[in-house]
């Protein structure tokens, strides 16, 4: 019974046109694709594509350093996060504010810790509100960004930092267009030109 049924299948098959046995065998093609394509589709998106954040850099850091005038603006201590936040801010420069935060509450420990990372050979003055005094640090960036403020004509720059109690520093400079912003952060920093183009992101505020 099977032999006979073979046998007729292939008699049809025969008598058929080939461009009419194409027609047939065109669904059937188009199912398997279909069904391939889903397949392979669904593999492609379910892969997870490492996409690089410039204000992380993929935890990747680069050597920066500062020498600057500098005013103690606040000095908090915070028992419940035992820690003590200490900020600065500059005069007569671009870089406008300095955030150190120390994993110390102990007031003698802060200013030996503020001293070294500030390059001050007395520490006993560091933590004084209005003392005014000149430092240079030196510390990994971890990102930067840079938002250009057109209507201002401004740029803001905040430096995040990494493995360091040096948080972060904001500079304020008074240009807009990206040649002078890097050539300004390449002095400013002690950054090369490839440094730039790794570590720093913009953003346009019209």
């Amino acid at each position: 019974m099977t032999t006979h049924i073979f046998i007729s299948m292939l008699y049809w098959l025969q008598k058929l046109h080939y461009s009419q046995f194409t027609l047939l065998l065109l669904p059937l093609f188009l199912i398997s694709f279909a069904s391939c394509g889903e397949s392979f589709t669904n593999q492609i998106l379910s892969r997870s594509y490492n996409t690089t954040s410039k204000l992380q850099a993929d935890k990747q850091t680069v050597k920066a350093q500062f020498a600057v005038n500098v005013l103690v603006t606040a000095v908090e201590v915070e028992k419940k996060r035992e820690s003590t936040v200490v900020e600065y801010q500059t005069a007569n420069s671009v870089l406008k504010k300095i955030r150190f935060v120390l994993p110390v509450t102990e007031v003698n420990t802060a200013k030996t810790i503020i001293a070294q990372e500030m390059g001050q050979t007395q520490a006993k003055d560091v933590l004084q509100v209005g003392r005014k005094m000149q430092v240079r640090s030196a510390f990994k960036v971890l990102g930067i960004l840079a938002e250009i403020e057109k209507k201002r004509g401004v740029t803001l720059v905040t430096v995040n930092t990494a493995n360091s109690i040096l948080q972060n520093l904001e500079f304020e400079y008074p240009v807009t267009d990206l040649p002078t912003i890097k050539t300004t952060l390449i002095q400013q920093l002690g950054l090369s030109r490839e440094d730039i183009a790794r570590f720093v992101s913009y953003r346009v505020k019209n």
